[in-house]
């Protein structure tokens, strides 16, 4: 379904509350954004390199990287059938190691501000329980096409095509504690420590321990599928779009990430610091070598050669 499809047939297309767009170019998402009824400001956005990736943890990845652990104490059984590490030990375990590498008293967070050390943590590299998310969708097209290659089905490689997703960040908490289990929750943390997220329009999402969003949407969303009443005398004419999936081609990368360039949507605005600098510098390679960044200077003390 092409970006020109009218909203009526989108509606009859929504599954679980979740609508799928099959896009045939990047630019056709640009024109997404453009639409008024898709300017919603309750919609957070979220990018990935391969459209084949499950929308999950960090943390929940690692689990299931390590399904069991070594017994070490014997050789019956040789593994048990558990994850090595719980979700709270791995917390502690960083705050344990994090003592005394805070820039100045007082950076950390306090002892019992969870999701403020998760934030942090993520931050800094930790598999959490946490998603990245943005609030503006062209931050969550540049994060779809940034890296060139990623893991794919049959190995490493460039991926046929990369997807953005938008979510309604009101709706997702609705079946929170129902049936005693959690749903996902947005999180902006307050800490001054995340000034990347500024940057980058940031929030995260808390996902539940080994969920990943669309199989929980299928699981929680069941009501929000169009039935026509034609097929059962009593059809959902009204599902609502909670999770949008854009699809997209991975063809004309570099014309992308250089039209966000000129937005000034890049690894320098996005990552304030001397990593995000250098990163971007060694980008330039790549995506736009003949930017006027460095030139001036250049040109005026005759350092070009």
């Amino acid at each position: 379904m092409g970006s020109t499809a009218r909203s009526d047939d989108n509606i009859r297309k929504i599954r679980n509350g979740i609508l799928e767009h099959d896009l045939e170019s990047w630019w056709d998402f640009v024109e997404f954004v453009r639409k008024p009824d898709f300017s919603c400001g309750t919609l957070i956005y979220r990018g990935h390199a391969n459209t084949e990736w499950k929308v999950t943890s960090t943390l929940d990845r690692l689990e299931e990287r390590f399904p069991t652990k070594e017994n070490v104490g014997g050789t019956n059984p040789p593994h048990f059938e558990c994850p090595p590490v719980s979700r709270d030990l791995q917390l502690v375990r960083f705050k344990e190691i994090a003592r005394g590498r805070f820039p100045f008293e007082g950076s950390a967070p306090s002892g019992d501000e969870k999701d403020e050390w998760w934030a942090l943590a993520q931050h800094h590299g930790l598999a959490t329980p946490l998603l990245d998310w943005t609030y503006s969708p062209f931050i969550a097209l540049f994060f779809a096409f940034e890296i060139k290659e990623c893991e794919c089905a049959n190995g490493w490689g460039e991926p046929e095509k990369r997807a953005v997703f938008a979510l309604a960040h009101h709706l997702i908490t609705e079946h929170d504690g129902e049936n005693d289990k959690a749903a996902p929750k947005p999180l902006s943390p307050s800490g001054h420590a995340h000034y990347r997220l500024v940057n980058q329009g940031g929030l995260f999402l808390i996902m539940p321990s080994q969920t990943d969003l669309e199989t929980y949407m299928i699981e929680h969303f069941q009501k929000d599928t169009y039935i026509s009443p034609e097929a059962s005398g009593k059809g959902n004419l009204h599902p609502r779009r909670i999770l949008e999936k854009f699809t997209i081609p991975n063809e004309d990368r570099l014309g992308c990430l250089r039209f966000l360039d000129h937005m000034n949507i890049n690894r320098a605005s996005l990552f304030p610091d001397l990593d995000g600098a250098a990163r971007y510098v060694n980008a330039l390679w790549e995506v736009n070598f003949d930017k006027a960044i460095g030139y001036i200077n250049a040109c005026a003390n005759n350092q070009i050669i």
